[in-house]
């Protein structure tokens, strides 16, 4: 990081950075349930996470379980739909977290009043495909759909 680094610890974000007058917040976390290793990207404000995005990324920290139980279904659903997966590879709800690797977790700008709760995506990399990211969507810390990049 260069000259103009700004540096803070915003709850439960962790220990966050960024550039310059960015609003962009970065940092790395690990999940339980989802894994480790993430670099994380908050979509904040200039003064860091606004208390919306604190929020759901807290939510998203006490479901972690649930939302990995409710998108491994999805996931492997998705992806053998996608025709990504090689012959011969056994995948299904035991074996497909073993062929995730994470990658990143991306707090999304606050949607404005009126509109859908502060949202949070996690991306990861798959072995059969180094192109595409496969991500989990959440909305408040609930688990809505999974998509890929």
């Amino acid at each position: 990081m260069g000259l103009f680094t700004r540096r803070l610890q915003a709850a439960p974000f962790g220990a966050l950075a960024t550039e310059g007058q960015s609003k962009v917040w970065e940092g790395e976390i690990g999940i339980p349930h989802l894994g480790e290793g993430f670099a994380l990207r908050v979509h904040g404000a200039r003064q860091g996470p606004t208390a919306a995005q604190a929020e759901a990324f807290a939510r998203l920290l006490a479901n972690a379980r649930q939302v990995r139980q409710e998108a491994t279904p999805a996931l492997v659903a998705f992806l053998t739909e996608c025709g990504v997966v090689p012959p011969g590879v056994a995948l299904n709800e035991a074996t497909l977290w073993d062929h995730l690797t994470p990658c990143f977790i991306e707090v999304h700008p606050d949607p404005g009043q009126g509109a859908a709760q502060s949202t949070c995506s996690l991306g990861y990399a798959i072995p059969w495909e180094a192109s595409q990211l496969v991500h989990i969507n959440t909305t408040h810390g609930a688990f809505t759909d999974v998509h890929s990049e």
